[in-house]
């Protein structure tokens, strides 16, 4: 058996889930063999409820993260770890997987244990998380049987400190074809074109560049607005200064939209025309730039963390991270050069095609686990 332990803040739900719930859905769907381990979980991935385990544990480590928040009180977290998740080590049997998405100090609590049952255990690491809050004395003890990471950004970035992470895998993630797909047929779409940002509504993700270059556009005369689809937290739309700031000096030719998932955020895809992210920080890889590709939509996306590699195929514009006016230039080129335009969409989609589907993503996470069951034999 493979547990695949989620982190506390991500729920196994379509709705109110992120990306690594996304990741545990598509990738281990019909999967006998595997249990999804998370705080708290509802029905809308369709998994049947004896593989999806709502821990305790899990809920209460928010509260455990609050206390032993410094990196002084690492060794006070790793023995709550250890408590909280201890009816977890005690379901182990010889041979079985702990498999942990982004929670480094997890591994490192567990790992020991875990092996003395005969068990092991694989950190997937879709965050800069490893370099930006574990302390880098633990970095060199954390000793698993399989590191995974997202991208070759994340995985650059995490072997600077620790060699341990220079033999990891990277498997990137993907999008659902069957609900992320392109307009059967080519039409005109009413009205401006449309410039979609879909993400967290938080300042890394660079909404305010987005809004700038938009009415930097407005300025201009071009002819083309701004749509907004995101919540401040996965399916909870929160109040936000940020937000709020944003919403108080909005130009006329943008607007935010209900948070939507789903078959409701790709209907949002397919009713733009140009796909937005202007993250303003290292995003480590950046799953709605692989929707917009499989939508079929052309990209002007932030130079930073790994979002160049998504697109070494094709399918996108770089811009400097926090450049309105470098972003607003290349919407304006695109919108004024609709054979620019398709010729982007199609390379994307094309790339999306042969890297980005789920069920290679799939077969690629199939072939890390058979690999370590060989070695283990």
């Amino acid at each position: 058996m493979i547990y695949h332990v989620l982190p506390e803040v991500e729920p196994f739900s379509e709705h109110y889930g992120g990306a690594l719930s996304r990741w545990a859905a598509n990738v281990l769907r019909g999967d006998e063999n595997c249990t999804i381990v998370c705080p708290w979980a509802d029905a809308t991935w369709g998994f049947p409820p004896e593989q999806v385990w709502s821990l305790d544990g899990l809920r209460n480590y928010v509260w455990c993260l609050r206390v032993f928040r410094s990196a002084s009180m690492t060794s006070l977290r790793l023995a709550c770890i250890q408590q909280l998740l201890a009816p977890l080590v005690k379901r182990l049997q010889k041979g079985d997987t702990i498999y942990i998405h982004n929670r480094p100090e997890f591994a490192l609590a567990l790992t020991s244990t875990c092996r003395s049952r005969g068990a092991r255990v694989v950190l997937h690491m879709q965050n800069s998380h490893l370099v930006d809050w574990f302390p880098e004395r633990y970095r060199s003890s954390l000793d698993v049987d399989g590191v995974v990471f997202c991208s070759e950004f994340l995985k650059r970035e995490a072997a600077r400190y620790a060699k341990c992470f220079e033999t990891a895998v990277v498997i990137p993630n993907g999008a659902d074809e069957k609900i992320f797909f392109p307009e059967s047929r080519v039409t005109s779409k009413p009205g401006d074109p449309v410039v979609l940002f879909v993400g967290r509504l938080v300042p890394a993700k660079g909404i305010h560049v987005f809004v700038d270059a938009l009415r930097l556009l407005l300025r201009r005369g071009v002819g083309v607005s701004g749509r907004i689809i995101g919540a401040t937290g996965f399916g909870r739309n929160r109040s936000s200064q940020y937000i709020a700031g944003i919403k108080r000096n909005l130009p006329a030719n943008v607007q935010f939209g209900e948070y939507v998932a789903g078959h409701g955020l790709a209907e949002e895809f397919r009713r733009a025309t140009i796909f937005c992210c202007p993250s303003v920080f290292n995003e480590p890889f950046g799953m709605v730039n692989v929707e917009a590709m499989a939508t079929r939509l052309p990209v002007v996306a932030s130079d930073v963390g790994g979002i160049p590699e998504i697109f070494r195929q094709g399918g996108a514009i770089l811009v400097r991270p926090g450049s309105a006016e470098e972003l607003a230039d290349v919407i304006e080129l695109l919108v004024r050069n609709p054979a620019k335009c398709q010729e982007l969409a199609d390379r994307g989609y094309h790339a999306y095609k042969s890297r980005f589907r789920w069920q290679q993503i799939r077969n690629e996470y199939l072939n890390l686990v058979a690999q370590m069951t060989t070695v283990a034999a």
